[in-house]
């Protein structure tokens, strides 16, 4: 739901589990801002090393870039956005 204050309630998923992290978020908040708050809430583990986050849209299987607005990127209040944990490294 949009609330007065003109933020968009969304779902955020976890990337190992099945817990779901409701959060509001602005109309500017990027994607990367949109980690950084659910590190900051504990639900998911800071990236490091060579372990990163990119953000999907459920609905559509979309990635949300992270330097741009989740909601500009389509999201909507009620929508689902999966955390997807990834990784990179050299090959041996």
């Amino acid at each position: 739901m949009t609330t007065n204050n003109n933020k968009t309630e969304v779902v955020f998923l976890h990337p190992r589990d099945s817990r779901e992290f409701r959060a509001e978020l602005g109309p500017a908040t990027t994607g990367a801002q949109a980690i950084d708050g659910l590190v900051k809430a504990s639900f998911i583990e800071p990236a490091g090393g060579q372990k990163a986050y990119t953000l999907k849209n459920q609905k559509t299987g979309a990635t949300i870039p992270l330097s741009e607005s989740v909601v500009g990127s389509g999201i909507q209040a009620g929508d689902i956005v999966a955390v997807v944990e990834t990784s990179s490294g050299a090959g041996l």
